[in-house]
């Protein structure tokens, strides 16, 4: 099984460095490509996309600029470095979490900024995916005399952007299941709201935070009338996405308020009126035939949306419909300490959670299951 890493975990580890007083020698690889995942983290959820990236520029081992990503469309971590190195930039070092960009998208080939600055080395966490630089970048640098050293840390930062590998690769985005159980299984059916304790919520909240997306069925919408943001730690609300064949949504949903994307997926025969409303309010409709979707369809579907990440959180349809077609790739299964006579029960491969430590987060405990491991 995998190592246990969330997409959390980046966001919540911390390394602190000061710039001002920092004098370590500019060989000590680690430190600094550590120092650029930290930043690469402070863009989740932003990029669209994109991935995150972090850049440290080192000189004579000092600091002389840093960046990251801010968000999808702005500069690039390169760029924002290199702007603060200035012409301190020129024979430094450049420790970069990602290979560095070498074509036009909604800005210029960072590979070429490098050049120009005069950068004398660049030490790669990993190789761009992307099957347009995917090591092109890296040879562009060696012609140009800049050296290269590869894969430092690799493991674990593609951990940080395992949802860009597969949304570049298969334009479909990267799939999390979030379910919370009661100890025999029940997601529902319990006297509270929440059946996990407020540490696990908070956790689901900066989860939120970090994915591009939330999806959730009609049923959620309809029975708890959601929020579906990171209200608890305020960092970044993702979009939000409904699977509702009959366009059941109530105009005054909470799913609805215009904070966001919101994303319906709907019968393309539903009554016209409502689709122009929602059309009206700057909802997005995603129109097909039938009121059942494969899943394989849906995330088809909301790759082509530029979204490259998605949460699942309910209802108990949904969760099956994505177990059963094997279309997620990470579970985080949340079980509390109670158990319910009623209500919908999930049904999860036992096989799987015996291989598995959980992790205590405030009175519950949390697996978390890599699919394809």
């Amino acid at each position: 099984m995998a190592t246990k890493l969330s997409i959390l975990d980046f966001g919540i580890h911390t390394v602190i460095i000061s710039r001002k007083i920092m004098q370590i020698s500019s060989a000590d690889n680690a430190m600094f490509m550590q120092y650029a995942i930290t930043l690469a983290a402070k863009g989740g959820g932003k990029t669209g996309v994109n991935p995150l990236v972090g850049a440290v520029i080192v000189k004579r081992g000092r600091i002389v600029g840093q960046g990251y990503h801010r968000k999808i469309g702005e500069a690039h971590a390169e760029i924002v470095a290199l702007a603060e190195a200035g012409s301190r930039a020129k024979d430094a070092d450049l420790y970069v979490n990602l290979e560095p960009c070498c074509t036009h998208g909604y800005t210029p080939p960072c590979v070429d900024a490098i050049i120009d600055a005069g950068i004398k080395r660049v030490v790669l966490g990993g190789i761009d995916p992307n099957p347009a630089v995917n090591g092109k970048s890296i040879q562009i640098l060696k012609n140009n005399n800049i050296r290269t050293v590869e894969s430092i840390q690799h493991a674990y930062i593609d951990k940080l952007n395992r949802w860009y590998r597969k949304y570049i690769i298969t334009k479909t985005p990267y799939v999390i299941l979030k379910i919370a159980t009661t100890r025999n299984m029940k997601i529902s059916g319990f006297p509270t709201k929440y059946v996990t304790s407020e540490p696990s919520i908070r956790y689901v909240h900066a989860l939120r935070s970090q994915v591009n997306a939330v999806l959730v069925g009609i049923k959620t919408v309809l029975s708890d009338n959601p929020y579906l943001t990171d209200r608890l730690v305020g960092r970044h609300n993702p979009a939000r996405i409904v699977i509702d064949p009959h366009l059941d949504i109530p105009l005054n949903a909470n799913f609805l308020a215009p904070n966001v994307r919101r994303i319906v997926f709907a019968n393309r025969d539903n009554d016209r009126t409502k689709i122009d409303k929602l059309k009206e309010g700057g909802v997005e409709l995603v129109l097909l035939e039938g009121d059942r979707y494969p899943t394989a369809e849906v995330i088809h579907h909301i790759g082509t949306l530029k979204i490259g990440s998605i949460l699942v959180e309910g209802g108990g349809e949904t969760f099956s419909q994505f177990l059963n077609e094997k279309t997620y790739d990470e579970l985080l299964l949340f079980v509390a300490p109670t158990t319910v006579q009623k209500g919908i029960e999930i049904q999860v491969n036992g096989n799987i959670l015996k291989k598995i430590k959980p992790q205590q987060i405030g009175e519950d405990l949390l697996y978390h299951v890599y699919r394809d491991n």
